[in-house]
């Protein structure tokens, strides 16, 4: 059986985009399509003397994260339709593309959760036996974080692509973060 990730971006060590009005993600990137009068909105930038990565960082804690044009070739050659690109805006000559995951799969134990996990984003009990996992979803009482299978993290580092990390949803990610934890745990990323 393949692993469960929680997908993660490194905003530390590269560029990453700041949200101006933090309310633009209530009711964004929730597995619905979105393309159909999309605009991007306006942002701010971070680390502005850092290199874009492949997945870079939208607003750390977001529903979603960008990628650049590599990045969105080979996902959509993996995921076809179950996610949407959607283009955000060109930095430092790299093209980038919101993602927004389609695909649903429901793969946390809710009932034996800690109350705070859905509004924290865990840590999570993952449910013992899913079926065959896409490699990209989102579970569908959670839509917050974006989840992925191990060949995402098999195609990130094939491709050495660059800003992905894939942390254990298990594990209490947040204070990780907080106490200066590495939160990557897929091996070569």
């Amino acid at each position: 059986m393949s692993n469960i990730w929680e997908v993660r971006s490194a905003p530390n060590n590269y560029l990453c985009v700041q949200q101006n009005d933090l309310r633009y993600f209530n009711d964004r990137f929730v597995s619905v399509p979105m393309s159909k009068g999309w605009t991007a909105p306006s942002f701010d930038l971070l680390n502005k003397s850092k290199k874009v990565a492949d997945f870079t960082s939208w607003q750390i804690g977001s529903r979603t994260f960008l990628v650049s044009r590599r990045a969105k070739e080979a996902i959509h050659e993996i995921c076809g339709d179950d996610v949407e690109f959607l283009p955000f805006a060109t930095i430092k000559r790299i093209e980038l593309f919101a993602i927004n995951v389609l695909r649903q799969m429901a793969v946390v134990e809710w009932t034996t959760c800690v109350a705070s996990a859905k509004l924290m984003g865990g840590p999570y009990k993952l449910k013992a036996d899913v079926g065959p996992l896409p490699p990209l979803f989102k579970d569908p009482l959670a839509v917050s974080p974006t989840f992925a299978s191990d060949e995402l993290g098999a195609l990130a580092v094939q491709l050495g692509l660059t800003g992905l990390q894939l942390a254990d949803p298990r594990k209490n990610i947040l204070g990780m973060i907080v106490y200066g934890q590495s939160i990557n745990e897929y091996p070569g990323l």
